[in-house]
């Protein structure tokens, strides 16, 4: 028996973040001071980058990301629909036209011989996302995008602790984002990271997060610029949070593990699948429901009973969304000219959709836990 309702978010905080909360307000400086560098340091670190440059969300992230890069207003940015909102918004964001590429079947991320396909004239960039802590294709992805001079964008805003050949995401592309939010694999409560190899595109991204101003700060602003600075509470916990990423990042995929080896006994689920050479990063678990008659709506109540929590995601892809069919209605929509999402159809994106549904494979599960979780997809499933 568990003796509580088994989630799938739950923060791994702890003294030692609050103890380093309370130095940032005795130390009466708040906004990116000590504990912030240090995380930036830690960070680059961790993704094997030059620069790590922290900001107040991951959206902010991308969004930075987008205005340091050079894609102009109306030129198409390709992405997946299978993902947060966030990242097709933050292409709206510059002007930019998000152009909807389908994923593969069995990673779940952009399939790079569709990209190949959906490239014209006015395609400039390719935004992938490392889906729930899978990296895409990069070296595909990078070969494509070398051969249409094509800048990249990594979306790792889930993607903590993902590697390709050990090579961490976040440097195959120009430049790459994380998100710090409260349920990640590292997290800030909010909190977001820009990655580049790029000194230039480094030293604009520090700029335009700190309303344009020049290094030397002050009052001498160079380029219309934000204010996305990450307060150094914040700051502090992500700083402490890098201390134990590795242990957390363990226990993920133990769980995840564990879970792999339940579902190949069950006939008809499935579950994301791990490319030969691929780091998973095991932010989430989603079970894939496309050749079983029980689908989310039912598998999450009866998980529910079990004392388990479940959820579907990306149900609705961000096509599907009313923002973007009503897009003509967004300000820039004056300007650039917008296909009608409303029109599009993506066949593995929806199938997927419709069918996957997270359980939990946070780093606070005990063995007990997990073995409940798993003797309940049995009951469930079987």
């Amino acid at each position: 028996m568990v003796d509580r309702d088994i989630p799938f978010v739950d923060p791994a905080v702890g003294q030692k973040e609050i103890e380093a909360v309370k130095e940032v307000i005795a130390s009466k400086n708040l906004v990116e001071g000590t504990y912030t560098h240090s995380f930036e340091t830690k960070f680059a670190a961790f993704s094997n980058v030059k620069h790590a440059i922290a900001c107040n969300n991951g959206t902010s992230a991308l969004h930075l990301a987008m205005e340091a890069s050079p894609i102009q207003p109306g030129e198409e940015v390709i992405t997946t629909p299978f993902t947060f909102i966030a990242t097709s918004n933050s292409i709206l964001f510059t002007g930019a036209v998000p152009k909807f590429v389908d994923i593969d079947t069995e990673t779940w991320n952009l399939d790079p011989e569709k990209i190949e396909d959906a490239i014209t004239e006015n395609t400039k960039a390719i935004m992938p996302v490392h889906i729930f802590g899978l990296a895409a294709d990069m070296p595909a992805i990078r070969d494509i995008a070398d051969d249409n001079d094509l800048f990249i964008i990594e979306d790792a805003a889930q993607a903590h602790g993902a590697k390709i050949n050990g090579q961490h995401v976040g440097g195959f592309g120009d430049i790459g984002t994380f998100s710090l939010y409260v349920t990640k694999n590292l997290i800030a409560g909010e909190g977001g990271v820009v990655t580049t190899n790029d000194d230039e595109l480094a030293d604009t991204v520090i700029s335009l997060k700190n309303h344009g101003r020049t290094p030397r700060g002050g009052y001498e602003h160079i380029r219309v610029g934000y204010n996305f600075r990450l307060a150094d509470f914040a700051g502090a916990i992500a700083d402490t949070q890098m201390d134990k990423i590795e242990d957390l990042l363990a226990k993920r995929a133990t769980n995840a593990k564990f879970y792999r080896k339940i579902i190949d006994e069950i006939d008809g689920l499935d579950y994301q699948h791990v490319p030969k050479g691929f780091d998973h990063g095991n932010y989430i678990f989603a079970i894939d429901t496309r050749n079983h008659e029980i689908k989310p709506t039912d598998a999450v109540q009866k998980l529910k009973e079990h004392r388990v929590l479940a959820r579907p995601i990306y149900s609705t892809l961000s096509y599907q969304q009313a923002s973007f069919k009503r897009v003509d209605q967004w300000r820039w929509a004056k300007f650039v000219d917008y296909p009608d999402y409303s029109k599009e159809h993506l066949a593995v994106s929806e199938a997927v959709a419709t069918n996957h549904f997270e359980i939990p494979v946070v780093p606070s599960l005990s063995d007990e836990e997990r073995e409940h979780v798993g003797q309940a997809l049995y009951e469930i499933f079987q």
